[in-house]
């Protein structure tokens, strides 16, 4: 069995599009992973009073919904509050 690729740049623009909708002027970054999968950081003040797992959740949400089977194409999602970079 072989992993599938991805085409990054596509997938990127649907990864960030899909996230802009939630969190328009907070930082989204993508970076490209293994076989063109979406290395994925966001950074909001959203994210201040939940929990880790809170945020997972919330952010797992958000890409399910909206890239539907394409958010396999994921590989990590990482989500911190702006109070914890302070």
């Amino acid at each position: 069995m072989t992993a599938q690729t991805y085409d990054f740049e596509q997938l990127s623009a649907k990864v960030v599009a899909a996230l802009r909708k939630q969190f328009p002027t907070d930082t989204v970054d993508v970076t490209e992973g293994y076989l063109g999968r979406a290395h994925v950081l966001v950074v909001s003040r959203q994210f201040n009073d939940m929990t880790e797992h809170e945020r997972q959740d919330f952010l797992w949400e958000i890409l399910k919904a909206e890239l539907a089977e394409e958010a396999q194409g994921v590989s990590f999602a990482i989500a911190y509050g702006t109070d914890e970079l302070r």
